[in-house]
């Protein structure tokens, strides 16, 4: 009897004590379940079960979110979360595109140059030697009747000897006299130097050789001047010819520059050179072909015409009217633009190679026009931002002529669209814009 109740009481005290252990395990587990950890923001290997410094860095540790503390994601949480080179939340003025009429003057430099197809030639007649030589350097003015050149040739001293002698040993032969001033002709001596030579009876060992022509002087190596290749950016203005004065181009190559396009001087014929009978002596361009060729950019096709007027400045308080006769688009060294060729009635004062400003007038433009500011150039495309809800969004247009102050846009926005009026201050340097298509 005694050791039953010996075995009861064993039994029940086994119940507790296991009983107590599953209590304390339940606790535990529960304990488990809420423990913090925590980790660093900058090392996430960095883990600590109780608010601490990283070992690294030396952060303070930050709590991970327990379950159910998930951030909900608002409609204008959302915006803030999206890439700034998609969205841009700031607060800035904004402004509507105008439709509007806005006269526009192109704004371009360019040369003077010449038309190839008139240029005459001064040959000589006779070989000899140059004794002298009046013509020194490239694009040289001559007049007709100006001395270029004095020649020694035996030829034609043996032709002023034989006349000299039928004149002195057989005056009444008027036939063979004649014909010795007809060979003179020919050697390229003109009436007066024969009479003179008839009343001195004094051969004379060299000859001057005179220009039939006015013009300007060139040579075979002689390359055409050509004006400076304007940059796509190029301006145009809404203002009169001091406006249009002030801007800058770039260009490409020496023979594209502004001032005049000069050779050394062995490119043309120099004293002491022997020439042979019909060489070329010098070739002069015909001062009624002279013109002047302005670049422009590509982008302002549609606003220059044939016959539309322009205005030239070429410095020293010397301008002009002009009509553009021809435009033809080129494409060099990477760069579009438009070459206009334009025509001026006064030549007299146009010098070869004479770096020349003008201003084109395009007429009224009417479009949709912003504000220049509020168009921002990526290089291949430009882009505006568009307000919507507070945000601002980066939209592609397609632009066209260019004022001082304005912006044609002929594509991508309409005159309902709120535009920021200052699209650079929403790009910082290193920003990267995706656009709307």
């Amino acid at each position: 009897m005694k050791r039953n109740w010996r075995n009861s009481l064993l039994l029940a005290t086994m119940l507790v004590v296991i009983l107590a252990l599953v209590a304390s395990c339940n606790k535990g587990g529960e304990h488990a379940e809420h423990a913090d950890t925590y980790t660093c923001p900058m090392h996430p290997t960095v883990i600590s079960d109780r608010p601490s410094t990283c070992p690294v860095c030396g952060m303070d540790l930050v709590r991970k979110a327990r379950a159910g503390e998930e951030v909900e994601i608002t409609e204008e949480l959302s915006k803030l979360l999206k890439s700034p080179n998609e969205t841009v939340i700031a607060s800035i003025k904004t402004i509507k595109g105008e439709y509007k009429s806005m006269p526009v003057s192109t704004k371009a430099q360019g040369v003077v140059t010449y038309d190839t197809r008139n240029i005459y030639t001064i040959p000589t007649r006779i070989g000899g030697r140059l004794e002298k030589v009046f013509l020194k350097y490239a694009f040289q003015q001559v007049r007709k009747g100006q001395k270029v050149a004095e020649i020694y040739s035996p030829e034609l001293l043996t032709a002023q000897r034989e006349l000299i002698f039928l004149l002195e040993n057989d005056s009444e032969n008027q036939t063979l006299i004649q014909s010795a001033k007809d060979r003179l002709k020919l050697l390229g001596v003109n009436d007066s130097q024969i009479n003179s030579l008839i009343e001195s009876k004094e051969p004379k060992n060299t000859f001057a050789i005179y220009s039939p022509y006015d013009g300007y002087i060139i040579s075979d190596s002689q390359q055409t001047p050509a004006a400076p290749m304007t940059s796509q950016s190029a301006s145009t203005s809404a203002g009169g010819m001091n406006d249009g004065m002030g801007g800058s181009t770039n260009t490409s190559s020496p023979a594209a520059s502004g001032g005049s396009t000069t050779i050394a001087s062995d490119a043309l014929v120099r004293e002491g050179s022997y020439v042979s009978s019909g060489q070329t002596l010098f070739k002069i361009v015909n001062p009624s072909a002279l013109r002047v060729e302005l670049n422009i950019a590509s982008t302002l096709a549609g606003s220059v015409k044939k016959g539309g007027k322009v205005m030239l400045d070429f410095g020293d308080q010397h301008s002009d009217d002009g009509t553009i006769d021809f435009v033809q688009p080129f494409f060099n060294e990477g760069q579009e633009f438009l070459t206009v060729r334009v025509y001026t009635k006064n030549t007299d004062r146009l010098h070869i190679g004479h770096f020349v400003k003008a201003v084109i007038e395009s007429g009224s433009v009417e479009a949709l026009w912003v504000p220049k500011e509020a168009v921002l150039d990526l290089g291949n495309e430009d882009v505006v931002f568009i307000k919507e809800k507070n945000v601002f969004k980066p939209k592609k247009i397609v632009t066209g002529v260019r004022t001082e102050n304005q912006i044609e846009v002929k594509q991508g926005l309409s005159s309902s669209d709120e535009v920021a009026i200052n699209a650079q201050y929403l790009v910082d340097s290193e920003s990267f814009i995706k656009t709307n298509k």
